[in-house]
């Protein structure tokens, strides 16, 4: 049992070293470091007890940091010929067709793009036509290092977007993957039929 926590903890720190997400392996760095710091006691090597619960705190001040920094998020909307529109989609092809496997922005009619501002960069690109009364979402898609759900709650849940969709009533998406219907309803979303959400317009 003893040498099953050591193994587990090293596997948390392995697989915290695998992701780009900032948060996320501070997180899992953590869990392991305390998991180590359970399995240095069991076996009394305390050199790996200290220096691991010594990890454990710096991961907890970095947790504490990243969760109270305020960013400042924006909202601007571009064309369809926009370059930077452009290169955003080329370079998130991979990751777009991941999560959106049917996107086709050339087949849209009349689709209004917005990229979504994190303390001035542009972490996510937002698709949508407008189809009074909803405006049905085709692609909200978030860079990787970025997905933490604050450029996702900013957009969907925040009062003062309430006039960039005036007007409309619900925000209605498809998913094309389970993973896709997954962040779907962290946001907020119901699914009304399969594989069909929606969401109310916050005012």
């Amino acid at each position: 049992m003893t040498e099953l926590i050591g193994y587990a903890a090293s596997a948390l720190v392995a697989f915290s070293l695998l992701t780009s997400n900032v948060l996320r392996l501070r997180v899992l760095n953590l869990a392991g470091a305390a998991v180590f710091v359970v399995y240095a006691a069991l076996t009394r090597a305390w050199p790996v007890l200290a220096v691991n619960l010594f990890v454990a705190c710096v991961d907890l001040w970095h947790i504490v940091s990243l969760k109270s920094k305020k960013d400042v998020f924006k909202l601007m909307e571009v064309g369809t010929g926009d370059p930077l529109l452009r290169n955003f989609l080329a370079y998130h092809a991979r990751g777009i067709w991941q999560f959106f496997p049917d996107f086709d922005l050339a087949a849209l009619k009349a689709p209004r793009c917005v990229f979504i501002l994190r303390n001035l960069l542009p972490v996510g690109l937002f698709v949508y036509t407008e189809e009074a009364p909803d405006i049905r979402v085709h692609l909200d898609y978030v860079a990787e290092d970025y997905r933490d759900l604050k450029s996702a709650r900013f957009l969907f849940n925040r009062a003062q977007n309430a006039g960039a969709f005036a007007g409309f009533g619900s925000f209605t998406a498809a998913s094309g993957t389970p993973r896709h219907a997954a962040y779907l309803r962290r946001v907020g979303f119901v699914e009304e039929r399969e594989g069909f959400f929606r969401k109310r317009i916050a005012g």
